[in-house]
């Protein structure tokens, strides 16, 4: 676990204020054609100090708000019509990082936005009415504003910016706790969280800014801590267009994350990170974000070697609530002797199932007695479409090569191989030592020559 020390913060504030340089008249087009509008979340939780408030608390769950501005990177107006489905609904969620996992612990309905103001802030500023945000325009929702959050996430489509309005639900429960962004207690208790990282996302989901396909830099992450479980503090700028699952890779540079695109839709960021126990086992664990895609993730499967046990086996996702259709039921895993297999329902037997939805993540984690190997991790996606399937390639649990040959454990022997030998040639390293003489010389060399291409 990497403790968040001035350096990082620094950089974190160095990286804004770059970004801020080099965005924030962006004018240039795709090509000679208009880029569109690109509504993108400039500040979340204010500018300066913290603008995030707590509202309620009940069994055990605090429901915050906190303040968003958003900006049109944009070389057109973007729509911004009151009371309609052309204006950007507005996510709010929380993360954790917290013994080396990263975790969604929080998460809100969507603020239904209204009159965008064309404030200066992020740019050269061309004003418009109340109907458009403006190019080069901020726009603020202070936390009281983004309090009254009323549309249901599973009303919106984020790849496509569509939703019906009016909403088809209305949040439910105590006016102090509903549509509002709920965290456990004992999620930001620092009792209970030594060393832990926080992160509030804010997140635009625009029609014209999809419709232009700008929808995939509209979230934007902020560093804050609890110095009470009710009482955040800012630790860095926003991160903009950054999600908050880029904190994880920021923190710790051995976090292999990568973007994965759902094929003619959204985009996830899928992240992994092995560590060495130091006892003979490894701990796996993995994130896979859906930043906008509306086909959404169903299953999640990690292929396991036939030598490899794994325990300790966890899982986290998102709760749900204030009425929500969304079915919050945890995935369980399946492990066979070939893999592990974390999944919900099919979309046939429910539509609402727990899918990995737009603007949430889950994470998934086991011990296994087993070091790394890439292979083919394997998402299966939930709503209907021309592929039914994903494949990332990345760390997972593998058996030791049975091939002699093999010196520097890739699980293949080839010229590799050959250099990792020449490398140590004349001592008696053992792992160029293949024929176990106790000197690396040439019949290391006719070893693995006559072991060539075994996988």
């Amino acid at each position: 676990m990497i403790k968040p020390t001035l350096i990082f913060c620094t950089l974190l504030v160095l990286g804004a204020m770059l970004f801020t340089s080099s965005y924030a008249d962006k004018t240039e087009h795709r090509g000679g054609q208009l880029r569109g509008p690109d509504v993108v979340s400039w500040y979340a939780g204010g500018g300066g100090g913290l603008d995030m408030n707590l509202y309620g608390q009940q069994d055990g769950v605090n429901s915050f708000a906190f303040g968003t501005t958003s900006c049109n990177f944009g070389d057109v107006v973007a729509d911004w019509y009151n009371s309609t489905n052309r204006i950007p609904v507005i996510a709010q969620t929380c993360y954790r990082i917290k013994d080396g996992r990263f975790e969604q612990i929080g998460t809100a309905w969507l603020k239904h936005s209204f009159c965008a103001v064309s404030e200066p802030g992020c740019g050269t500023c061309q004003a418009t009415n109340c109907d458009t945000l403006g190019i080069g325009c901020a726009d603020t929702y202070w936390a009281g504003l983004n309090a009254d959050a009323i549309a249901p996430r599973s009303a919106i489509n984020a790849f496509t910016g569509y939703y019906d309005y009016p909403f088809f639900i209305s949040p439910s429960g105590d006016n102090s706790m509903r549509g509002k962004l709920q965290i456990k207690e004992i999620d930001t208790d620092p009792a209970f969280n030594t060393d832990a990282m926080y992160f509030i996302e804010a997140q635009y989901v625009s029609p014209d800014d999809a419709e232009w396909g700008n929808q995939d830099n509209n979230a934007s992450y902020r560093m804050v801590n609890f110095v009470t479980a009710i009482n955040p503090n800012p630790v860095s700028s926003t991160q903009v267009t950054q999600p908050a699952i880029n904190a994880w890779k920021f923190f710790d540079p051995l976090v292999d994350l990568r973007e994965v695109r759902v094929p003619e839709e959204g985009l996830l960021n899928i992240a992994v990170r092995v560590y060495d126990n130091q006892d003979g086992s490894w701990q796996y664990e993995y994130a896979v974000h859906n930043l906008n895609s509306d086909r959404s993730i169903q299953s999640f499967s990690i292929p396991l070697g036939d030598c490899v046990t794994i325990s300790n086996i966890g899982f986290n996702d998102v709760d749900y609530h204030s009425g929500e259709v969304l079915d919050g039921t945890d995935w369980t895993p399946t492990v066979t002797q070939t893999e592990v297999t974390w999944s919900t329902v099919d979309y046939d037997t429910n539509q609402w199932a727990n899918a990995i939805r737009w603007g949430t993540t889950f994470s998934f984690w086991f011990t296994a007695d087993h070091g790394p190997e890439n292979v083919d991790l394997t998402l299966g996606l939930f709503k209907p479409g021309a592929e039914p399937s994903l494949i990332h390639n990345a760390a997972a649990p593998s058996c030791p090569s049975n091939c002699i040959g093999d010196v520097d454990g890739s699980g293949s022997v080839n010229v590799a191989d050959l250099l990792a030998i020449v490398s140590v040639w004349g001592t008696n390293d053992p792992t160029g030592d293949v024929t176990g003489d106790g000197l690396v010389n040439v019949a290391d060399i006719l070893a693995v020559m006559a072991d060539w291409n075994c996988t």
